[in-house]
Protein backbone atom coordinates (compact mmCIF):
# COMPACT_ATOMS: atom_id res chain seq x y z
CA UNK A 1 0.00 0.00 0.00
CA UNK A 2 1.63 3.70 -0.96
CA UNK A 3 2.50 5.72 2.55
CA UNK A 4 -0.45 8.57 2.82
CA UNK A 5 0.40 11.92 1.91
CA UNK A 6 1.07 14.17 5.00
CA UNK A 7 -1.81 16.02 4.02
CA UNK A 8 -4.21 12.77 3.81
CA UNK A 9 -3.33 11.45 7.80
CA UNK A 10 -6.15 11.14 10.11
CA UNK A 11 -5.26 13.10 12.92
CA UNK A 12 -7.70 12.22 16.57
CA UNK A 13 -9.30 14.92 18.81
CA UNK A 14 -10.32 15.24 21.81
CA UNK A 15 -13.14 12.88 23.67
CA UNK A 16 -16.70 13.30 22.45
CA UNK A 17 -18.68 11.42 24.73
CA UNK A 18 -22.31 10.48 24.14
CA UNK A 19 -23.11 13.63 21.48
CA UNK A 20 -23.05 11.03 18.73
CA UNK A 21 -26.01 9.22 19.95
CA UNK A 22 -28.33 11.71 21.12
CA UNK A 23 -30.66 12.73 18.63
CA UNK A 24 -31.04 16.45 19.78
CA UNK A 25 -26.81 16.43 20.16
CA UNK A 26 -26.80 15.20 16.66
CA UNK A 27 -28.98 18.11 15.28
CA UNK A 28 -26.96 20.35 16.75
CA UNK A 29 -24.01 19.08 15.24
CA UNK A 30 -25.54 18.39 11.83
CA UNK A 31 -28.31 21.14 11.79
CA UNK A 32 -30.53 18.12 10.23
CA UNK A 33 -33.37 16.55 11.81
CA UNK A 34 -34.44 12.59 10.83
CA UNK A 35 -36.78 13.26 7.63
CA UNK A 36 -33.30 14.89 6.48
CA UNK A 37 -31.14 12.36 7.57
CA UNK A 38 -31.04 10.17 4.36
CA UNK A 39 -30.29 13.30 2.19
CA UNK A 40 -27.15 14.07 4.63
CA UNK A 41 -26.06 10.47 4.61
CA UNK A 42 -26.17 9.98 0.93
CA UNK A 43 -24.66 13.78 0.44
CA UNK A 44 -21.95 12.76 2.77
CA UNK A 45 -20.87 9.46 1.78
CA UNK A 46 -21.25 10.93 -1.92
CA UNK A 47 -18.38 13.54 -1.15
CA UNK A 48 -16.15 10.69 0.33
CA UNK A 49 -16.41 8.75 -2.88
CA UNK A 50 -15.69 11.96 -4.97
CA UNK A 51 -12.57 13.12 -3.13
CA UNK A 52 -10.60 9.83 -4.60
CA UNK A 53 -9.07 11.76 -7.40
CA UNK A 54 -9.48 8.40 -9.27
CA UNK A 55 -12.92 7.68 -8.65
CA UNK A 56 -14.66 7.74 -12.28
CA UNK A 57 -17.82 5.29 -11.35
CA UNK A 58 -19.70 6.05 -8.92
CA UNK A 59 -22.61 3.70 -7.58
CA UNK A 60 -25.96 4.63 -5.35
CA UNK A 61 -28.22 1.99 -3.82
CA UNK A 62 -31.56 2.70 -1.61
CA UNK A 63 -33.66 -0.28 -0.99
CA UNK A 64 -35.85 -1.61 2.07
CA UNK A 65 -34.39 -4.17 4.19
CA UNK A 66 -36.83 -5.07 6.63
CA UNK A 67 -37.60 -2.19 8.60
CA UNK A 68 -35.16 -0.04 7.56
CA UNK A 69 -33.59 1.81 4.59
CA UNK A 70 -30.48 -0.22 3.05
CA UNK A 71 -28.39 2.83 1.47
CA UNK A 72 -24.83 2.03 -0.23
CA UNK A 73 -22.34 3.94 -1.63
CA UNK A 74 -19.41 2.03 -3.57
CA UNK A 75 -16.13 4.09 -5.60
CA UNK A 76 -14.11 2.51 -7.85
CA UNK A 77 -11.10 4.54 -6.19
CA UNK A 78 -7.79 2.80 -5.35
CA UNK A 79 -7.32 4.40 -2.24
CA UNK A 80 -8.64 1.28 0.31
CA UNK A 81 -9.07 1.67 4.08
CA UNK A 82 -7.09 -0.14 6.69
CA UNK A 83 -8.79 -1.44 10.39
CA UNK A 84 -7.18 1.34 12.12
CA UNK A 85 -8.84 3.96 10.30
CA UNK A 86 -11.89 2.12 10.03
CA UNK A 87 -11.98 2.42 13.50
CA UNK A 88 -10.32 5.86 13.92
CA UNK A 89 -13.62 7.01 11.56
CA UNK A 90 -16.12 5.79 13.79
CA UNK A 91 -14.55 6.71 17.04
CA UNK A 92 -17.18 8.65 19.30
CA UNK A 93 -14.30 9.11 21.88
CA UNK A 94 -12.13 11.15 19.17
CA UNK A 95 -12.64 13.95 16.76
CA UNK A 96 -10.66 12.59 13.81
CA UNK A 97 -10.31 13.91 9.92
CA UNK A 98 -8.05 13.78 7.44
CA UNK A 99 -9.66 17.65 6.56
CA UNK A 100 -9.98 19.21 10.17
CA UNK A 101 -8.12 22.11 10.79
CA UNK A 102 -7.01 22.61 6.87
CA UNK A 103 -8.26 25.71 4.97
CA UNK A 104 -8.85 24.52 1.49
CA UNK A 105 -11.59 23.62 -1.49
CA UNK A 106 -12.71 20.19 -0.02
CA UNK A 107 -16.23 18.68 -0.07
CA UNK A 108 -18.32 17.83 2.53
CA UNK A 109 -19.39 20.09 5.67
CA UNK A 110 -18.35 17.99 8.81
CA UNK A 111 -15.15 16.15 9.19
CA UNK A 112 -17.11 14.05 11.41
CA UNK A 113 -19.91 13.23 9.26
CA UNK A 114 -19.73 9.60 9.60
CA UNK A 115 -19.71 9.36 12.91
CA UNK A 116 -22.66 11.50 12.70
CA UNK A 117 -24.06 8.96 10.52
CA UNK A 118 -23.51 6.07 12.91
CA UNK A 119 -24.65 8.13 15.58
CA UNK A 120 -27.91 8.80 13.66
CA UNK A 121 -28.41 4.81 12.60
CA UNK A 122 -28.08 4.11 15.93
CA UNK A 123 -30.12 6.41 17.86
CA UNK A 124 -33.61 6.95 15.25
CA UNK A 125 -33.45 2.93 15.44
CA UNK A 126 -32.94 2.90 19.30
CA UNK A 127 -36.14 5.72 19.40
CA UNK A 128 -38.34 3.01 17.11
CA UNK A 129 -37.58 0.44 19.66
CA UNK A 130 -35.41 -1.49 16.65
CA UNK A 131 -31.94 -3.37 17.19
CA UNK A 132 -29.50 -0.13 16.36
CA UNK A 133 -27.91 -1.95 12.45
CA UNK A 134 -24.35 -2.05 12.13
CA UNK A 135 -22.13 -0.21 9.61
CA UNK A 136 -20.53 -2.13 6.76
CA UNK A 137 -17.28 -1.09 5.52
CA UNK A 138 -16.33 -3.14 2.16
CA UNK A 139 -12.82 -2.36 1.34
CA UNK A 140 -9.74 -4.27 -0.93
CA UNK A 141 -10.43 -7.76 0.39
CA UNK A 142 -11.89 -7.16 3.69
CA UNK A 143 -15.46 -6.56 5.31
CA UNK A 144 -15.34 -4.52 8.62
CA UNK A 145 -19.13 -4.52 10.88
CA UNK A 146 -19.10 -1.52 12.56
CA UNK A 147 -21.07 -1.57 15.98
CA UNK A 148 -21.76 0.26 18.77
CA UNK A 149 -22.56 -0.46 22.16
CA UNK A 150 -23.83 2.80 24.57
CA UNK A 151 -23.42 2.51 28.28
CA UNK A 152 -25.29 5.76 29.42
CA UNK A 153 -25.00 5.31 32.91
CA UNK A 154 -21.31 5.86 32.48
CA UNK A 155 -22.00 7.95 29.54
CA UNK A 156 -19.66 5.97 27.54
CA UNK A 157 -19.85 4.24 23.93
CA UNK A 158 -18.02 0.99 23.18
CA UNK A 159 -16.76 0.33 18.96
CA UNK A 160 -16.77 -2.55 17.97
CA UNK A 161 -15.11 -3.83 14.33
CA UNK A 162 -15.54 -6.49 13.26
CA UNK A 163 -13.37 -7.62 10.29
CA UNK A 164 -13.80 -10.86 7.39
CA UNK A 165 -12.27 -12.03 4.63
CA UNK A 166 -13.99 -11.01 1.02
CA UNK A 167 -13.80 -11.43 -2.90
CA UNK A 168 -11.58 -8.30 -3.31
CA UNK A 169 -14.22 -6.56 -5.92
CA UNK A 170 -12.32 -3.26 -6.89
CA UNK A 171 -14.71 -1.26 -5.12
CA UNK A 172 -14.98 0.56 -1.45
CA UNK A 173 -18.73 0.16 -0.42
CA UNK A 174 -20.10 2.19 2.94
CA UNK A 175 -23.68 0.87 3.69
CA UNK A 176 -25.84 2.68 6.19
CA UNK A 177 -29.29 1.54 7.25
CA UNK A 178 -32.54 3.69 8.80
CA UNK A 179 -35.35 2.98 10.45
CA UNK A 180 -37.73 2.89 7.18
CA UNK A 181 -40.59 4.98 8.42
CA UNK A 182 -38.88 8.09 8.15
CA UNK A 183 -40.93 10.18 5.86
CA UNK A 184 -38.35 10.77 2.66
CA UNK A 185 -39.10 12.79 -0.98
CA UNK A 186 -37.19 10.75 -3.19
CA UNK A 187 -37.20 13.87 -5.71
CA UNK A 188 -35.17 15.37 -2.91
CA UNK A 189 -32.27 12.76 -3.06
CA UNK A 190 -32.81 12.47 -6.72
CA UNK A 191 -31.92 16.26 -6.97
CA UNK A 192 -28.63 16.39 -4.59
CA UNK A 193 -27.06 13.26 -6.82
CA UNK A 194 -28.42 15.50 -9.48
CA UNK A 195 -26.59 18.83 -8.44
CA UNK A 196 -23.59 17.11 -7.62
CA UNK A 197 -23.20 15.59 -11.15
CA UNK A 198 -23.67 18.94 -12.78
CA UNK A 199 -20.48 19.98 -10.70
CA UNK A 200 -18.73 16.56 -10.95
CA UNK A 201 -19.20 16.09 -14.93
CA UNK A 202 -16.53 14.08 -15.31
CA UNK A 203 -17.05 11.71 -12.83
CA UNK A 204 -20.69 8.77 -14.04
CA UNK A 205 -22.70 8.33 -11.10
CA UNK A 206 -25.14 5.86 -11.32
CA UNK A 207 -28.28 5.35 -8.89
CA UNK A 208 -30.90 2.84 -8.20
CA UNK A 209 -33.25 4.93 -5.38
CA UNK A 210 -35.89 2.25 -4.72
CA UNK A 211 -36.23 0.62 -8.23
CA UNK A 212 -36.10 4.04 -9.75
CA UNK A 213 -32.72 4.09 -11.85
CA UNK A 214 -30.72 6.46 -13.86
CA UNK A 215 -27.22 7.46 -14.91
CA UNK A 216 -25.23 10.93 -14.80
CA UNK A 217 -22.10 12.43 -15.89
CA UNK A 218 -19.23 10.26 -17.94
CA UNK A 219 -16.16 8.96 -16.76
CA UNK A 220 -13.65 10.88 -18.24
CA UNK A 221 -9.92 11.86 -17.06
CA UNK A 222 -11.11 15.26 -15.20
CA UNK A 223 -8.74 17.84 -13.28
CA UNK A 224 -8.71 16.83 -9.80
CA UNK A 225 -9.57 19.60 -7.05
CA UNK A 226 -6.40 21.43 -6.19
CA UNK A 227 -6.29 21.45 -2.80
CA UNK A 228 -3.81 23.78 -2.12
CA UNK A 229 -3.88 26.00 1.00
CA UNK A 230 -2.16 29.29 1.75
CA UNK A 231 -0.79 30.22 5.23
CA UNK A 232 -2.42 33.74 4.38
CA UNK A 233 -5.40 32.39 4.64
CA UNK A 234 -4.97 31.31 8.46
CA UNK A 235 -5.10 33.35 11.97
CA UNK A 236 -2.21 32.52 14.05
CA UNK A 237 -4.93 30.85 16.61
CA UNK A 238 -5.80 28.94 13.76
CA UNK A 239 -2.30 27.42 12.42
CA UNK A 240 -1.16 26.80 15.68
CA UNK A 241 -4.10 24.79 16.33
CA UNK A 242 -3.11 22.92 13.07
CA UNK A 243 0.42 22.54 13.97
CA UNK A 244 -0.60 20.50 17.00
CA UNK A 245 -2.55 18.51 15.83
CA UNK A 246 -0.04 17.09 13.63
CA UNK A 247 1.94 17.00 16.62
CA UNK A 248 -0.60 14.34 17.94
CA UNK A 249 -0.99 12.40 14.85
CA UNK A 250 2.58 12.17 13.41
CA UNK A 251 4.91 13.93 16.00
CA UNK A 252 8.12 12.94 13.75
CA UNK A 253 6.55 14.67 11.51
CA UNK A 254 10.04 16.91 9.91
CA UNK A 255 9.71 20.67 9.55
CA UNK A 256 10.40 20.86 6.08
CA UNK A 257 7.69 18.76 5.31
CA UNK A 258 5.42 20.84 7.78
CA UNK A 259 6.27 24.01 6.02
CA UNK A 260 5.96 22.32 2.38
CA UNK A 261 2.26 21.80 2.86
CA UNK A 262 1.47 25.22 2.07
CA UNK A 263 1.37 27.24 -1.63
CA UNK A 264 4.45 28.33 -2.57
CA UNK A 265 7.15 26.46 0.04
CA UNK A 266 7.46 23.43 -1.82
CA UNK A 267 11.19 23.77 -3.05
CA UNK A 268 14.18 22.88 -1.03
CA UNK A 269 15.32 26.27 -1.66
CA UNK A 270 12.94 28.30 -0.22
CA UNK A 271 12.74 26.18 2.76
CA UNK A 272 16.33 26.56 3.18
CA UNK A 273 15.76 30.40 3.20
CA UNK A 274 12.71 30.42 5.57
CA UNK A 275 14.46 28.17 8.34
CA UNK A 276 17.63 30.28 8.01
CA UNK A 277 15.70 33.49 8.73
CA UNK A 278 14.06 31.30 11.42
CA UNK A 279 17.33 31.02 13.19
CA UNK A 280 18.64 34.17 12.68
CA UNK A 281 15.84 35.50 14.56
CA UNK A 282 16.67 32.60 17.25
CA UNK A 283 20.09 33.42 17.43
CA UNK A 284 19.25 37.58 18.34
CA UNK A 285 16.90 36.55 20.33
CA UNK A 286 17.92 33.67 22.89
CA UNK A 287 21.19 32.25 24.43
CA UNK A 288 22.65 29.70 24.19
CA UNK A 289 20.91 26.31 24.06
CA UNK A 290 17.89 27.82 22.09
CA UNK A 291 16.45 24.74 19.59
CA UNK A 292 17.64 25.32 16.61
CA UNK A 293 14.78 25.46 13.43
CA UNK A 294 16.77 22.09 10.75
CA UNK A 295 14.88 20.53 7.87
CA UNK A 296 14.81 17.64 9.73
CA UNK A 297 13.50 18.84 13.10
CA UNK A 298 10.95 17.38 14.29
CA UNK A 299 8.09 19.60 14.81
CA UNK A 300 7.17 18.01 18.45
CA UNK A 301 10.57 19.86 19.14
CA UNK A 302 8.92 23.50 18.78
CA UNK A 303 7.19 25.10 21.68
CA UNK A 304 4.11 27.88 21.22
CA UNK A 305 6.87 30.64 21.00
CA UNK A 306 8.81 28.55 18.11
CA UNK A 307 5.52 27.74 16.22
CA UNK A 308 4.36 31.52 16.28
CA UNK A 309 8.00 32.57 15.40
CA UNK A 310 7.53 30.31 12.18
CA UNK A 311 4.44 31.46 11.40
CA UNK A 312 5.38 35.31 11.47
CA UNK A 313 7.87 34.33 8.46
CA UNK A 314 5.60 32.06 6.83
CA UNK A 315 3.34 34.12 6.59
CA UNK A 316 5.81 37.56 5.63
CA UNK A 317 6.88 34.87 2.94
CA UNK A 318 3.63 33.90 1.12
CA UNK A 319 2.71 36.00 -2.19
CA UNK A 320 -1.03 37.00 -2.59
CA UNK A 321 -3.00 35.08 -5.08
CA UNK A 322 -3.25 37.48 -7.61
CA UNK A 323 -7.20 37.94 -8.69
CA UNK A 324 -6.49 36.55 -12.42
CA UNK A 325 -5.00 32.93 -10.50
CA UNK A 326 -8.02 32.67 -8.46
CA UNK A 327 -9.60 30.22 -11.26
CA UNK A 328 -6.30 27.96 -11.45
CA UNK A 329 -5.67 28.02 -7.95
CA UNK A 330 -9.39 27.40 -6.35
CA UNK A 331 -10.99 25.74 -9.88
CA UNK A 332 -13.94 25.82 -11.02
CA UNK A 333 -16.62 23.64 -13.28
CA UNK A 334 -15.93 26.08 -16.47
CA UNK A 335 -17.93 26.92 -19.48
CA UNK A 336 -16.80 24.28 -21.55
CA UNK A 337 -17.74 21.63 -18.96
CA UNK A 338 -21.03 23.26 -18.34
CA UNK A 339 -21.44 23.50 -22.30
CA UNK A 340 -21.29 19.31 -22.23
CA UNK A 341 -23.27 18.99 -19.81
CA UNK A 342 -25.81 21.39 -21.71
CA UNK A 343 -25.40 18.85 -24.66
CA UNK A 344 -25.47 15.75 -22.78
CA UNK A 345 -29.02 16.43 -21.77
CA UNK A 346 -30.57 18.36 -24.88
CA UNK A 347 -31.14 21.40 -23.67
CA UNK A 348 -31.46 24.55 -25.96
CA UNK A 349 -28.60 27.77 -24.14
CA UNK A 350 -26.30 27.78 -21.86
CA UNK A 351 -25.49 31.55 -20.24
CA UNK A 352 -22.18 31.44 -18.06
CA UNK A 353 -20.84 33.87 -15.90
CA UNK A 354 -18.35 33.42 -13.07
CA UNK A 355 -16.90 36.25 -10.72
CA UNK A 356 -14.05 36.21 -8.34
CA UNK A 357 -12.73 38.07 -5.71
CA UNK A 358 -9.93 38.24 -2.63
CA UNK A 359 -11.79 38.83 0.79
CA UNK A 360 -9.87 40.87 3.59
CA UNK A 361 -10.69 40.12 7.16
CA UNK A 362 -8.60 41.80 10.27
CA UNK A 363 -9.78 43.03 13.58
CA UNK A 364 -7.25 45.83 13.15
CA UNK A 365 -7.77 49.00 11.04
CA UNK A 366 -6.72 48.51 7.95
CA UNK A 367 -6.25 50.35 4.73
CA UNK A 368 -5.89 48.40 1.39
CA UNK A 369 -2.20 47.99 0.03
CA UNK A 370 -0.59 48.34 2.91
CA UNK A 371 0.97 45.64 5.14
CA UNK A 372 -0.51 44.63 8.32
CA UNK A 373 1.13 43.14 11.47
CA UNK A 374 -1.71 41.35 13.15
CA UNK A 375 -2.00 37.63 13.90
CA UNK A 376 -5.74 37.60 12.77
CA UNK A 377 -5.37 39.12 9.48
CA UNK A 378 -6.57 37.11 6.34
CA UNK A 379 -7.10 37.22 2.81
CA UNK A 380 -8.44 34.37 0.81
CA UNK A 381 -9.98 34.09 -2.59
CA UNK A 382 -13.10 33.03 -3.83
CA UNK A 383 -15.34 32.72 -7.03
CA UNK A 384 -18.57 32.16 -7.95
CA UNK A 385 -19.78 30.40 -11.33
CA UNK A 386 -23.20 30.63 -12.28
CA UNK A 387 -24.81 28.24 -15.46
CA UNK A 388 -28.17 28.91 -16.60
CA UNK A 389 -29.73 26.29 -19.34
CA UNK A 390 -32.43 27.10 -21.06
CA UNK A 391 -34.30 23.85 -21.78
CA UNK A 392 -37.44 23.40 -23.92
CA UNK A 393 -40.86 23.74 -22.64
CA UNK A 394 -41.49 20.47 -20.33
CA UNK A 395 -43.88 21.68 -17.46
CA UNK A 396 -41.17 21.50 -14.77
CA UNK A 397 -40.84 25.57 -14.77
CA UNK A 398 -37.37 26.83 -13.46
CA UNK A 399 -35.50 24.91 -11.09
CA UNK A 400 -32.56 25.96 -9.10
CA UNK A 401 -29.64 24.07 -7.32
CA UNK A 402 -27.18 25.45 -5.32
CA UNK A 403 -23.39 24.11 -4.54
CA UNK A 404 -20.25 24.91 -2.59
CA UNK A 405 -17.05 23.08 -3.34
CA UNK A 406 -17.70 20.79 -6.34
CA UNK A 407 -21.13 19.31 -3.80
CA UNK A 408 -24.57 19.77 -3.40
CA UNK A 409 -25.35 22.32 -0.78
CA UNK A 410 -28.00 22.14 2.02
CA UNK A 411 -31.01 24.72 1.62
CA UNK A 412 -30.99 28.14 1.43
CA UNK A 413 -26.49 28.39 1.64
CA UNK A 414 -26.69 31.47 -0.39
CA UNK A 415 -29.43 33.24 1.08
CA UNK A 416 -26.77 36.01 2.85
CA UNK A 417 -24.16 35.95 0.14
CA UNK A 418 -26.62 35.79 -2.99
CA UNK A 419 -30.32 36.32 -3.34
CA UNK A 420 -30.92 33.78 -6.28
CA UNK A 421 -34.47 34.44 -6.42
CA UNK A 422 -34.20 38.16 -6.47
CA UNK A 423 -31.55 38.32 -9.42
CA UNK A 424 -34.01 35.63 -11.23
CA UNK A 425 -37.07 37.83 -11.22
CA UNK A 426 -34.68 40.83 -12.12
CA UNK A 427 -33.79 38.28 -15.36
CA UNK A 428 -37.74 37.95 -15.75
CA UNK A 429 -37.20 34.18 -14.82
CA UNK A 430 -40.70 33.35 -12.90
CA UNK A 431 -41.23 30.02 -11.25
CA UNK A 432 -43.20 28.77 -14.62
CA UNK A 433 -39.47 29.29 -16.93
CA UNK A 434 -38.15 26.26 -18.31
CA UNK A 435 -34.59 26.87 -16.71
CA UNK A 436 -32.15 24.96 -14.99
CA UNK A 437 -29.81 27.08 -12.83
CA UNK A 438 -26.18 25.85 -11.13
CA UNK A 439 -24.74 28.73 -8.41
CA UNK A 440 -21.52 27.45 -7.34
CA UNK A 441 -19.04 29.24 -4.62
CA UNK A 442 -15.62 27.94 -4.57
CA UNK A 443 -13.97 28.92 -1.54
CA UNK A 444 -11.47 27.35 1.06
CA UNK A 445 -12.31 29.34 4.20
CA UNK A 446 -16.39 29.01 4.71
CA UNK A 447 -17.84 30.98 7.15
CA UNK A 448 -20.73 29.21 8.90
CA UNK A 449 -23.77 30.83 10.29
CA UNK A 450 -24.26 27.72 12.80
CA UNK A 451 -22.60 24.79 13.98
CA UNK A 452 -24.80 22.80 11.74
CA UNK A 453 -23.68 24.38 8.79
CA UNK A 454 -26.68 24.82 7.22
CA UNK A 455 -26.30 28.48 5.81
CA UNK A 456 -23.11 30.54 5.03
CA UNK A 457 -22.10 34.21 6.02
CA UNK A 458 -21.62 37.41 3.76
Amino acid sequence: MVEAKLRDIIRPGTTRGLDFVILEELRKRTGIVPREVLKFALSEMLCNALDKEDATEIKIDLQTDGEFYRLAVSDNGSKKLTAQEVRMIFDFEKKASSKRGFLMVSRGYLGNALKCILGYSYALAESKGLKPPAILVKTANREYTVTLTVDRIREATKLRVVTKRRRDDCLTTFVVRFPKDLEQDLSVLKDVIFATSMVNPTRRITYNLLGEKGTLGSADSGKPLRRETSVLWYTQKQFLSLVKDFVKARPDTKLKEFISLFRGFTSKKVVGEILQKLNSSNHDSQGNGSVQFFPATPIKNLSEKKIIALFKVLKARSKPIGKRSIRSVLGCVGKDSFEKVRERYGWERLRYVMVSAVRVECVEFYCHGESCDSPDHVEFPYLVEVAVFGRKEDGEGVKVYQCVNFMASMEGVFSRIYDIPYHLGRAGVTKDTPVTVVAHLVCPVLKWLNYGKSALDE
